[in-house]
């Protein structure tokens, strides 16, 4: 039985990641950890596994479907995680009830943001401001570091709100950042994989890439204020579970 919830869950995250290109670590590691009882550092490390494989798994679609900005992907991946070291630093000054009430801050206004926001279909070639990625990208990361979430719940509106890139192409480049971000993070928690039960979570990770590569172009059907929409929806409810299993 728990084999059988762990693949559903596995199932919900790939379709969840695949379409609106963030919220794998936010089911994922929770739901490790109750679905299938595992502790929380087997949980993070196994959740680097599923969430990067389902990353890889719909952004191969996205590519064929031009839906997707390689380049900008790899330098929100590579600039965040050396601002994911500062915010790491902030984390000893800056006490936990703040660190709460601005992540509840940050997951609601994108999710009005969003909601609210401008929408673009195009697919056209994005002409980035290189030197305000450069900014947003860094921040993001800070925040990630320092809230301990972040990835595409950051990446996607900043991507939409801030750079103007189109709704489908900032889904399909939150993968890249997210895919390849997840890679270099396993990697420095090699050691924690002993600890990992490789069975189920293989189990795990194959449904969640199967649902997110089949999510991927379904996702690409939906016009982008549906997705917009959809992430704005998603967030919230993410953002309120946070506070609740925070104690808020």
């Amino acid at each position: 039985m728990m084999l059988i919830e762990g693949i559903l869950l596995g199932v919900l995250i790939g379709l969840v990641l695949g379409t609106i290109g963030a919220g794998g670590a936010i089911l994922a590691v929770p739901g490790l950890i109750a679905v299938m009882g595992l502790s929380t550092v087997a949980a993070t490390t196994s959740s680097l596994v599923i969430v990067g494989s389902a990353a890889v798994a719909g952004f191969i679609p996205r590519l064929k479907a031009k839906t997707v900005d390689v380049r900008l992907g790899l330098t929100f991946s590579a600039l965040g995680i050396l601002g994911t070291y500062a915010g790491t630093q902030l984390v000893k000054v800056v006490p936990e009830s703040v660190q709460v009430v601005l992540f509840a801050s940050l997951m609601f206004g994108a999710a009005i943001a969003m909601w609210r926001g401008p929408v673009s279909e195009s697919n056209s070639e994005i002409k980035s401001q290189w030197p305000l990625v450069f900014v947003v990208a860094t921040a993001i990361g800070v925040l990630t570091g320092l809230l301990g979430v972040g990835g595409g719940f950051l990446i996607v509106p900043a991507l939409v709100l801030i750079l103007k890139v189109p709704t489908k192409t900032a889904a399909g480049t939150s993968l890249v950042a997210i895919a390849s971000t997840s890679a270099i993070a396993f990697l420095m928690r090699f050691e924690y994989w002993s600890e990992v039960p490789v069975g189920p979570i293989a189990a795990f990770t194959l449904a969640a890439i199967v649902s997110s590569f089949l999510a991927a172009p379904l996702a690409g059907k939906l016009n982008a204020r549906t997705l917009q929409k959809g992430f704005a929806i998603f967030v919230s409810i993410a953002a309120a579970f946070i506070l609740v299993i925070r104690g808020f």
